[in-house]
C-alpha cells in the first residue's frame, strides 16, 4: 500500500510527484504513457501499468489530467467503479464549477469522498514556498488531506464547503493571467517594428512574471524548452472559460477571441510549443 495513487503525470503531474517524493511519501503513479512513469519510478515512486491496481494502492487519489470528461472516463468504467468505495479523490484538473459539482455528486453516489483543487502556479513553483493552491469541499475531508497539500506549496487557500468554489476563482484569476500572453506578444512586436531589444522589453518586469518569461521566450526563439504554457494547455484554459461562461450566460468575446488566436497556432503546427510561440503566426499576418 501506498499512502497517495497520482493519476496524470503530464508537466504538472510530474511536478506534483516530484513534491511528494521530495518529502518521502509514498507514492504510486499511473499514466498511460510507461515512460512518464518510469521517470518517476527511478526517483522512488511505485509505478503502476493498471490503473485499478493503482487505485486500489492507497486511500487518497490524486488525479491530474487535462479535463473532467477525461476524468469520468478513466473511472466510469465497470471494473473501476467499485474501487472507489471508501476513496477520497483529490481532483487537480481544469474544470468549471459546474463541471465540479456533477463530479463531486457522482463520486459520493459511488461512495468516495470528494475535495476540488486548483494550482495556481507553474509547475516549476510546485512545492515551495511560492506554491499556491485553492481548495474546496467538505472541511473534514480538507483536514485530512491538509498535510499533503501544504507538500504542494506553502499558500494553500481553503475556500469552504462550496465544492465549486476553488474552480470558480481559478478560471476568474486564469482570465486576467491568460490576458498577459497576448498582450505580451503584441508588445514584442511593436518593438521589434520600432528597433527596440527585447531584452529590454523582458526587463521592464520582474523576472519571476509570465511577461519577463514570455518576451524572453521570444527574444531566444526559444519555443519548446522550459514550456511554462503550451498552445493546448492555453487552449483547454480558454475552453473552459467559455463553457464557464455560457453556464452562467455571460459575455464569452474574451475566451472566443483567445481560442480563434490558438487555433490558428495549431494549424501551423505549434500545439506543443509556449504560448509564446503565437508570436510566429502574427508575423506571419505583418509579412503578409
Amino acid at each position: 500500500m501506498s499512502e497517495i495513487t497520482l493519476i496524470g503525470l503530464g508537466s504538472m503531474g510530474q511536478a506534483i510527484a516530484k513534491a511528494l517524493l521530495d518529502h518521502n511519501v509514498a507514492l504510486t503513479v499511473w499514466n498511460r504513457t510507461a515512460e512518464k512513469r518510469e521517470a518517476l519510478v527511478n526517483l522512488g515512486a511505485r509505478g503502476e501499468s493498471d490503473l485499478g491496481q493503482a487505485i486500489s494502492a492507497s486511500p487518497l487519489i490524486i488525479i491530474c489530467v487535462s479535463d473532467y470528461a477525461i476524468t469520468h472516463a478513466l473511472l466510469d468504467q465497470s471494473e473501476i467503479v467499485p474501487l472507489l468505495r471508501g476513496k477520497t479523490i483529490l481532483q487537480l484538473s481544469t474544470g468549471t464549477p459546474g463541471e465540479v459539482r456533477k463530479a463531486h455528486q457522482w463520486v459520493i453516489e459511488q461512495g468516495g469522498r470528494y475535495l476540488d483543487g486548483s494550482i495556481m502556479v507553474y509547475p516549476q513553483t510546485v512545492g515551495t514556498e511560492a506554491g499556491q493552491l485553492l481548495v474546496s469541499g467538505a472541511e473534514a475531508v480538507y483536514r485530512d488531506c491538509e498535510t499533503y497539500l501544504g507538500l504542494l506549496g506553502g499558500d494553500v487557500r481553503y475556500l469552504g464547503e462550496e465544492i465549486g468554489a476553488a474552480a470558480a476563482l481559478d478560471l476568474a484569476v486564469v482570465s486576467r493571467l491568460t490576458a498577459i500572453t497576448p498582450g505580451v506578444i503584441h508588445g514584442a512586436l511593436i518593438c521589434e517594428a520600432e528597433g527596440v531589444s527585447l531584452e529590454q522589453f523582458a526587463a521592464m518586469y520582474p523576472p519571476g512574471d509570465r511577461a519577463y518569461s514570455l518576451a524572453m521566450t521570444i527574444h531566444n526563439n526559444d519555443f519548446e524548452s522550459n514550456i511554462a504554457a503550451s498552445v493546448n494547455v492555453a487552449i483547454g484554459v480558454a475552453t473552459s472559460i467559455k463553457r464557464q461562461s455560457q453556464e452562467l450566460g455571460i459575455n464569452s468575446d474574451f475566451p472566443d477571441f483567445q481560442l480563434s488566436l490558438y487555433k490558428r497556432a495549431v494549424a501551423a503546427g505549434f500545439q506543443n510549443q509556449d504560448t509564446a510561440s503565437l508570436i510566429k503566426v502574427l508575423r506571419a499576418d505583418t509579412r503578409n
